[in-house]
């Protein structure tokens, strides 16, 4: 079964869906005007289902084409998961350091002072440069062919 038109399996484009989801939350939390609770709350759930889509679909994809990536590095198609790659892990990385500080200091009952703006400014870029390598992927691989 096939949703776009494109040559992926299902749960590739079932995993497209849930990272323009994921996506949207991003956008709704950066520029929500409540409370850090709620951003915080927003975050926190785009991280985790972020990283639960990576360790279940996007991981084992990558070692599946690994020996592909590493006979032809140079390739479109290698390059571009080369630096999402990069990008999604230092995405996660961080996201996961904010929402860890979140939790804390929501159970402790302390100022929520996860980041500063400038780092969730960071933050933020890093995520949608990861997204669009992503969906630059997605399409170089399932729709040129």
């Amino acid at each position: 079964m096939v949703l776009f038109g494109s040559t992926a399996e299902l749960i590739f484009d079932i995993n497209f869906i849930i990272q323009i989801v994921l996506i949207i939350l991003l956008i709704i939390g950066y520029s929500q005007k409540r409370t850090w609770r709620y951003h915080g709350i927003i975050m926190a759930i785009a991280t985790i289902t972020m990283i639960v889509t990576v360790l279940l679909i996007m991981a084992p994809s990558l070692l599946a084409q690994l020996p592909a990536i590493l006979l032809f590095p140079t390739s479109p198609s290698s390059l571009i998961t080369i630096v999402h790659v990069i990008f999604g892990l230092m995405a996660i990385a961080a996201g996961l350091t904010y929402t860890l500080r979140f939790l804390y200091y929501s159970t402790t009952n302390k100022p929520l002072t996860c980041g500063t703006r400038t780092q969730m400014r960071i933050q933020f870029t890093i995520w949608i440069l990861a997204f669009v390598l992503g969906l630059s992927f997605y399409v170089y691989v399932y729709f040129l062919p």
